[in-house]
């Protein structure tokens, strides 16, 4: 008797697959591992394991290379992944390897990202993660397929946020505060919905994501990859806080920046972050609020810091 496990390895491992190699399955060897996957898949989908081992193969292919990437979606990769979340909403599993492969495929590909959309990607991640809530690696990977779907798409953008996009994510960061990884994806999911774009931006303002982000600043401030997805953040978020009646509000992003930059002086990206943040509280800061609260800081901050910080807001 051949157990599961075993089974599962056959059907998926492309290279094992008993049958004659032609010219071709040389040539294209991409090619023929991903056919094989997506076969295995085809023929299997009432199998969740095997469906999870077949969207975790297609994202160790697509990992590989953007061409990579191409093949699976040219050989209907995003179709099946979709297949198999839809045929198993309950396996967290099942939701977890499905979002990580649309993640890769959607990064930096806008034909991938339109072929997700128009299957209905958004719609099925979006569910994936209400089910999934306690569920931290589905809500990690959701994150992600959905800050590449919105990072370059206003269209995208408008379909997550009006499918409740913004209160998945802020759900995910209440369930997860200790978690620094799904912290720093949210904040980075919900900057790409809010770049360039007022109307989500006053969303995430109105549903309390500049709360909650600084709650995340505030939990980990040793993380500088949480700090500097929150200073990307709050920096889009300036213009609609400054507008807002809220004068609580500011005060406590401008000290939330200069702490993460004091906490991560040695973190290049987090001074970076941490540098637009301040230019942009600078230019909506009619007090002068910001330059005196950077120089109350600056025994902490330390003289270059401060300098940099300083030259930042007045540029």
């Amino acid at each position: 008797m051949v157990h599961f496990s075993e089974h599962i390895a056959h059907v998926i491992a492309p290279m094992k697959v008993q049958r004659h190699q032609t010219t071709k399955d040389a040539e294209d060897p991409v090619q023929t591992r991903v056919e094989n996957i997506l076969s295995a898949m085809a023929s299997n989908i009432a199998i969740d394991r095997l469906q999870e081992q077949g969207c975790k193969a297609l994202h160790k292919v697509a990992a590989q290379s953007s061409s990579n990437q191409d093949i699976v979606s040219r050989l209907g990769g995003v179709q099946a992944v979709l297949t198999a979340m839809s045929e198993h909403p309950a396996e967290a599993a099942v939701q977890e390897a499905g979002c990580r492969i649309l993640k890769e495929l959607a990064a930096y590909n806008a034909a991938n990202q339109e072929k997700i959309a128009t299957l209905g990607g958004i719609q099925i991640v979006l569910q994936a993660m209400e089910d999934h809530l306690s569920a931290a690696k589905v809500q990690q990977w959701g994150c992600g397929v959905l800050r590449n779907m919105a990072a370059c798409s206003a269209e995208n953008q408008e379909n997550i946020v009006f499918r409740g996009g913004v209160k998945l994510l802020l759900d995910a960061m209440q369930a997860h505060e200790e978690d620094a990884t799904v912290q720093c994806a949210c904040c980075w999911a919900l900057f790409c919905l809010s770049v360039h774009n007022s109307d989500m931006q006053e969303e995430v303002v109105a549903y309390g994501g500049v709360q909650a982000t600084l709650k995340a600043m505030d939990m980990h401030q040793t993380d500088p990859k949480v700090q500097e997805a929150a200073c990307w953040l709050v920096k889009e978020l300036v213009e609609q806080v400054a507008a807002c009646k809220d004068k609580h509000i500011m005060p406590a992003i401008i000290q939330a920046v200069l702490k993460a930059m004091e906490k991560r002086n040695n973190s290049a990206k987090v001074q970076a972050a941490g540098h637009n943040a301040l230019k942009k509280l600078a230019a909506h800061d009619t007090e002068g609020v910001v330059k005196t609260t950077l120089l109350g800081r600056c025994g902490r901050l330390g003289q270059s810091v401060t300098k940099r910080a300083l030259a930042a807001i007045q540029e």
